[in-house]
């Protein structure tokens, strides 16, 4: 037991519905659960075993209902208590007039049908279950949906062959389509909220392509709402007439209640830094992270404005009492709260009745206590580390991957691992990195350039296979047999490409995916946690650049210890080329302690990286384990995932597991690395460059001259042999591409390379790294 857990308990239930069972879908419902496990684990002290999740089909009223027994039972005063709701919320007549009003709003479940009460809670259902609350608990319920459909649009569909309508929120999908409304001068091209008003006004039924097309579109916004059936519309109407509109009765609340929107609003599923998530949802967590000491009020506040600066039309509501204290408890330590403008924690008063001064000794006797059992009463560091925990986190390659794709990956390491990752549970110390949905979305980019890259990997490719067949077969016309086996084998997987093509030649959608990317990583940096990442395929393109993007944020206390680059695509020179410009020079992101490259033989997409990168391990030609070995050789779509199997020992006890128990820091090595990039220009023969090395193993020097004439030259006595051979003059376009490698143990201490460059009315490109292996 914690110390925490000895003072209070804290437990949550979230629910969200993305795919439900006959009614219209919904996209960031499952964003938001997975959104608020990590606020609630990361941020404040949850532990991941007192929080359960469910989604889609597990969110029936039983399963609520049950929930909210395990969730109110034993609890103290002090405890703190949460339930999320993400999905459609809806209305239905009132039978027993018990609010004075016609109708009672109702939390729509995966099963929902208007006519079966068992599918949906009502507002008197969820009076009865807060009664439930003990006094001095601090509930706090957090609902996602809306209970109007006002202003918005409705599309007909059907589902499972059921005739079925959506509605969509035609103005803020407007708000947000106008950053982009000048992309589409191609009507015919133009995204389909583009062309809602025309589709709403003749009352076209989506078929079901156009109806997924809808719900994959970023710029439409959908409402969390389900319109009722015609005739009980016709009965609210009615009762209203007779009965008149009343507002709802005042009581005292014995629960927070934040809600996504006024009564006659709808509250947005939207499309929101490179995911759908609940607008709500998404501007709620965000605001915690940044502040985690808000009172109730104050978050409501704070969500409101960000929903207002981002042109979503909902004002969220706050029910019930103010929190006199934080929302979800006391934080995990982070620097913030440790700032000096940074206000107290605790309130004036407490519920309790507390006054300032002895909370403030109550807080300091507390952090006393926390800092003793770290291990050190001195600094706030001691804490933070005891909060850091080891995560695993897996990038997918090429086709589409769902949640859940790295089960069979961890079984087949983690019986060689102990219990560095715990359980090894998804979502709690194990994570994915999920974006191939993202490369099916329309992309921007010309046609004639995807086909001309296509070619140019395609053309690494086919050569990578010759020789890998002509090294099993021994050439000559075995060779040319066993080639035409090998395309044979592989004929509609191991070479499609297209979906990552996507990815390198649109910008906004590489955006997006390193989005996805950081989304995973960068709260577990944040609140100091070593990570290990396996990243595999053309996905370890992905987790390069989205390493390359988080190391600009320097205040992120974690770190990863290993970055595992499996069967990489960026051996691919053609993929290369087109990495961001600040990424071409194959630096070791700042926030990795290891790059360990890996590749099997007959895994034509992976290979060497070493001779480019940064690599602090690199293991080449690894027996593709459970592959059997065919006349070509090994097929690559056997090979290319044989990294994964369990019966492969090689790599996943003896190199992942490896590094990934051991404690050894491999920081020295690479920080004796160095490098010299750029472009000069000169003339007359004059001297633009003059670059040295010292204590070196290994350099790699890529020069170029553009037009004109240059020349290079290598000075140093001990390096005679290798100036010999360089010192050379280059033309137009000529370029020295080359690799020295010295053993030491020949020379002194301080062996050192000193290149020189002369340039006679030219550009000349400059590209030399080198490194003490």
């Amino acid at each position: 037991m914690t110390l925490e857990q000895g003072i209070m308990a804290s437990k949550a239930v979230l629910c969200g519905i993305n795919n439900y069972k006959t009614q219209s879908d919904l996209r960031g419902c499952i964003n938001d659960v997975n959104n608020m496990y990590q606020l609630l684990t990361q941020v404040f002290r949850f532990e991941p075993s007192q929080i359960h999740k469910f989604t889609d089909n597990e969110v029936t009223k039983t399963v609520i209902k049950n929930e909210w027994i395990w969730l109110v039972k034993d609890a103290r005063p002090g405890d703190y208590l949460m339930f999320h709701f993400s999905g459609h919320g809806s209305y239905v007549p009132d039978d027993n007039d018990d609010e004075g009003n016609p109708y009672d709003e109702i939390t729509c479940l995966y099963d929902m049908d208007f006519n079966n009460p068992k599918t949906f809670l009502r507002d008197d259902e969820w009076d009865k279950m807060i009664q439930q609350i003990p006094q001095g608990v601090q509930m706090t319920v957090i609902m996602d949906n809306c209970h109007s459909g006002t202003g918005t649009r409705k599309l007909s569909f059907k589902k499972q062959g059921l005739p079925q309508s959506i509605a969509v929120d035609f103005k803020t999908s407007s708000n947000q389509g106008q950053a982009n409304a000048g992309r589409y001068p191609n009507r015919k091209n133009a995204p389909l909220w583009d062309n809602l008003e025309t589709q709403t006004a003749t009352l076209e039924v989506l078929d079901e392509e156009k109806y997924e097309e809808l719900l994959k579109d970023p710029k439409i916004v959908l409402p969390r709402f389900l319109e009722p059936p015609y005739e009980m519309k016709e009965r609210v109407i009615a009762a209203a007439r007779m009965r008149g509109m009343k507002p709802k009765r005042a009581e005292t609340l014995n629960h927070i209640l934040l809600a996504a929107c006024q009564d006659d609003q709808t509250a947005a599923d939207a499309y929101i830094e490179g995911d759908y998530n609940g607008a709500f949802t998404y501007y709620l967590c965000e605001a915690l992270r940044q502040s985690p000491q808000l009172k109730s009020q104050q978050l409501i506040e704070s969500v409101a404005r960000a929903l207002r600066t981002n042109q979503f039309e909902q004002k969220p509501q706050h029910e019930g009492n103010s929190s006199s204290g934080l929302i979800f408890g006391i934080p995990i330590v982070t620097d913030s709260l440790f700032r000096a403008d940074v206000k107290p924690l605790l309130p004036t008063k407490s519920s309790h009745g507390l006054d300032t001064q002895t909370q403030q000794l109550l807080i300091q006797a507390y952090m006393k206590l926390l800092d003793t059992l770290a291990g050190s009463a001195e600094t706030k560091d001691a804490i933070v580390r005891r909060t850091g925990n080891s995560h695993l986190v897996y990038v997918h390659g090429i086709s589409q991957h769902r949640s859940g794709y790295s089960n069979g990956w961890w079984n087949a390491l983690k019986q060689h691992v102990g219990e560095i990752f715990g359980d090894g549970n998804l979502n709690t110390n194990r994570w994915e990195v999920i974006w191939s949905d993202l490369v099916n979305a329309r992309a921007s980019f010309n046609e004639v350039e995807k086909e001309q890259l296509r070619r140019e990997i395609m053309t690494v490719l086919e050569e990578r296979r010759q020789s890998s067949v002509a090294a099993n077969t021994g050439g000559g016309r075995d060779a040319r047999r066993a080639i035409i086996q090998s395309r044979n084998a592989e004929r509609g997987s191991g070479f499609a490409i297209d979906d990552f093509l996507t990815y390198m030649l649109d910008s906004n959608i590489r955006q997006q995916i390193i989005d996805r990317f950081t989304k995973v990583v960068e709260p577990l940096l944040r609140s100091n946690n070593q990570i290990d990442i396996v990243a595999h395929s053309w996905g370890t393109v992905v987790a390069y650049e989205g390493l390359c993007e988080l190391e600009k944020n320097t205040s992120l206390p974690g770190r990863v210890k290993n970055f595992f680059t499996v069967g990489s695509a960026l051996s691919i020179l053609p993929v290369r080329a087109h990495l961001r410009n600040a990424n071409k020079n194959g630096h070791c992101p700042a926030n990795v302690e290891r790059w360990i490259n890996l590749d099997a033989k007959g895994d034509l997409v992976g290979g060497m990286l070493s001779d480019k990168f940064d690599i602090t391990h690199e293991s080449l030609e690894l027996e593709p384990t459970s592959c059997p070995k065919e006349f070509f050789g090994y097929s690559l779509s056997c090979a290319h995932s044989s990294y994964f199997h369990e019966s492969n020992i090689t790599v996943n006890r003896n190199i992942f597991a490896k590094f990934m128990t051991s404690e050894e820091s491999d920081r020295r090595v690479r920080s004796s690395s160095q490098s010299s990039s750029g472009s000069y220009f000169g003339n007359n023969g004059n001297r633009i460059y003059e670059g040295k090395h010292t204590d070196i193993d290994e350099s790699t020097l890529d020069i170029s001259c553009r037009t004109g004439s240059c020349r290079v030259t290598l000075e140093e006595a001990i390096w005679s042999d290798w100036a010999n051979r360089l010192d050379r003059s280059l033309t137009a376009e000529g370029r020295i591409n080359e690799t020295i490698e010295v053993d030491s143990s020949v020379f002194d201490a301080d062996h050192k390379l000193i290149v020189i460059a002369t340039a006679d009315g030219t550009t000349v490109d400059i590209n030399w790294e080198s490194k003490d292996r």
